[in-house]
């Protein structure tokens, strides 16, 4: 015998709830299933949309900061909301098996978090929050940085010395950022913390002294030129750093050396060693939000 399932109004508060939460999980359950379509197709469109228009007109949709972010993304969710509340008022009841129902309700919602997830691994230009003080003063804690380089696909050949980049190191899921200093074939060494590339010291600039916040140092600020041209600013706090002696190291085919611009705070190359172009994930485009706004827009 066949058990069969009296009708249920769609409870506009449960629509309401779920939109919010889990869309389009609201419109499915309020039987909207052209809305269902439409905000999958328009969630992912709009995120690609937006992504793209950050990096060509920083700083896009952190213009009101990360608050500002959180603010609109709340808002956009409570419309969700409302909207398939709305529907499920207007809605027939429905009848059906409950268990059977909660698993169609849900499937929309699985699909959208699955694309959501793919498009975080492999979309072009995922961003990257700068979270340590290796690379001031070109980065600095709170910096949001856009790329070039999928999440999930290390092992980039269009990288060049200068060039800020994300790359992992043996064993360490986490990414890393430095800049590269140093390429295939060229010798890197360091004394008294001056930089040589094949035997050559780098030209530095001082360009001042500069506080340290929350303590009493100070450290000087350097322009500092690459052997390619390449112009960069770092931080140096003298000649006698656990790391400013480095012997004469030659690159091997196929190997980076990294280095952080704050060259006395930083963990690269001179404590692991040359980074192989295998281990590289992406490039450093723009810096597309930061407390200091005259710094968005910049490449690092």
């Amino acid at each position: 015998m066949t058990q069969t399932y009296a009708p249920r109004p769609r409870r506009w508060w449960i629509a309401l709830i779920l939109n919010a939460l889990f869309p389009p999980v609201g419109y499915a359950y309020a039987g909207a299933w052209k809305m269902v379509v439409v905000t999958v197709v328009g969630v992912m469109a709009g995120a690609v949309a937006l992504n793209e228009w950050t990096l060509a007109s920083p700083p896009g949709i952190y213009a009101d900061g990360l608050n500002g972010l959180l603010v609109g993304a709340a808002v956009l969710a409570a419309v969700f909301g409302l909207h398939a509340a709305w529907l499920a008022g207007r809605a027939p009841p429905r009848g059906g098996r409950p268990s059977k129902l909660a698993l169609l309700y849900i499937a929309p919602w699985a699909l959208l978090f699955v694309a959501n997830m793919l498009f975080g691994a492999y979309g072009p230009h995922p961003t990257y929050n700068i979270t340590s003080a290796a690379l001031e003063p070109t980065l600095k804690p709170g910096d949001i940085v856009m790329v070039e380089g999928a999440r999930a696909n290390c092992g980039r050949g269009d990288m060049k010395v200068g060039d800020v980049v994300v790359f992992r190191r043996p064993g360490d899921a986490a990414p890393y950022m430095h800049r590269i200093v140093a390429g295939p074939g060229q010798t890197v060494a360091m004394t008294d913390g001056l930089l040589a590339i094949d035997g050559t010291p780098l030209a530095r600039r001082p360009m001042g002294s500069v506080a340290m916040p929350s303590t009493p140092l100070r450290v000087t600020e350097f322009e500092e030129t690459l052997a390619n041209g390449v112009r960069h600013r770092i931080y140096d706090f003298g000649p006698n750093g656990a790391h400013d002696q480095v012997r004469a190291t030659t690159l091997a085919p196929g190997s980076w050396y990294l280095m952080g611009d704050n060259r006395d705070d930083a963990v690269d190359s001179r404590s692991f060693g040359p980074v192989p172009g295998s281990d590289i994930c992406a490039v450093a485009l723009k810096i597309v939000y930061a407390k200091d706004k005259s710094r968005v827009g910049r490449r690092p």
